[in-house]
């Protein structure tokens, strides 16, 4: 009776009903990444429960919330069932149905020995962070790894910035912007870090180039850049045609980096490459002659905005701003990708870029 009473707990598992397909959640996780740990494409944009992306409802089974859905939901879609992937616990076997897209991104996120291989200044607050693993990791342009550091609690997750010839590697780099009061940033910036272990868990995220016929439009602001730099670099390797606008945001001069990998992008690019530098506080009086003002705004005087897609990444009031433009300008919903950077000094689960 006690082996029974006090037995292994049977692991809930959840019937993705509108997709036929069903996965194992795991109490401790939330169904965001139970479904990523199975290598099914869950919806997600940002994983801290302010996107809605990753919402579902909830047709049968006993669930806990670690942040009420209410907040992002309307009243009446709490009321119907609707919960957010990303800040729920499967408590009992469940029955979901998930509107929008699902598929299959490759292999499941698997963990990874490594140690940091060199550490290379950027600007005054982005490095170039390469790794050296035990052995080759295979991602799609746009994904993210945990990085984590025995010593420093909690994962740090960063995007990929660099697009492999064939498609794996063994030496991965990451875009690392310091956050001020940040552990890892800290501990990072403040020492030589070359020659230290630590684990990589990856790969994770659905943030990736669209297959599509319309202008590419991207918008990034800090180390948004590294997911943006990465998929465009693949995309270039497999010929792709479509014009892009590229615009990067920035406060001050000191804050643009990487404009020679990316005018070396645009010369090499079979079809119009525009990049546009935007700074929102540069001194008036400096010599500064490109854009200024938010990068967001910049969306405004796009031609064919609306028939293009648009990838947004970096700080979530910047993403939020161009998707609120985006959305006024009539481009469709099904066109606007984002990757919102939220740093540990928020709540909820942690994003590429945190501290």
């Amino acid at each position: 009776m006690l082996k029974k009473l006090f037995g292994k707990r049977e692991v809930p598992q959840v019937e993705l009903v509108s997709h036929d397909m069903t996965f194992e959640a795991p109490r401790g996780k939330t169904l965001l990444e139970a479904a990523e740990d199975a290598g099914i494409g869950f919806p997600c944009d940002c994983k801290v429960g302010t996107c809605g992306t990753c919402r579902f409802k909830l047709l049968d089974g006993k669930i806990s919330e670690l942040n009420s859905a209410a907040v992002c939901l309307s009243g009446e879609e709490y009321r119907d069932g609707w919960r957010l992937g990303c800040q729920t616990i499967a408590l009992t076997r469940l029955r979901i149905h998930l509107d929008g897209l699902v598929s299959e991104v490759g292999p499941p996120p698997t963990l990874f020995e490594g140690r940091i291989a060199a550490v290379t200044r950027l600007s005054h607050d982005i490095v170039e962070l390469r790794l050296q693993l035990n052995r080759p990791i295979t991602f799609i342009p746009g994904q993210y790894a945990d990085l984590q550091v025995e010593g420093i609690e909690g994962a740090r997750s960063y995007s990929f910035a660099e697009a492999p010839a064939d498609g794996q590697t063994d030496r991965p780099c990451f875009h690392v912007r310091r956050v001020p009061s940040g552990g890892f940033t800290s501990w990072l910036f403040e020492g030589d870090r070359v020659g230290t272990s630590l684990t990589l868990r990856g790969p994770l995220g659905r943030f990736r180039l669209r297959q599509g016929d319309g202008p590419i439009v991207c918008v990034a602001g800090g180390s948004g850049l590294a997911p943006i730099k990465c998929l465009l670099e693949k995309a270039l390797s497999e010929q792709c045609t479509r014009p892009v606008t590229l615009l990067y945001g920035g406060r001050e001069q000191r804050d643009l980096y990487g404009s020679a990998v990316i005018a070396d992008l645009a010369t090499r690019w079979p079809a119009p490459f525009d990049y546009v530098p935007v700074l929102s506080a540069e001194p008036e009086q400096s010599d500064w002659v490109g854009q200024r003002g938010l990068v967001a705004d910049k969306l405004l005087g796009l031609p064919e905005l609306a028939r293009s897609q648009l990838y947004l990444c970096g700080p979530p009031p910047m993403v939020d701003a161009a998707d609120a433009i985006a959305r006024r300008a009539a481009v469709p919903a099904d066109a606007v990708f984002a990757d919102r950077f939220f740093d540990r000094s928020r709540p909820g689960p942690a994003s590429p870029g945190a501290a």
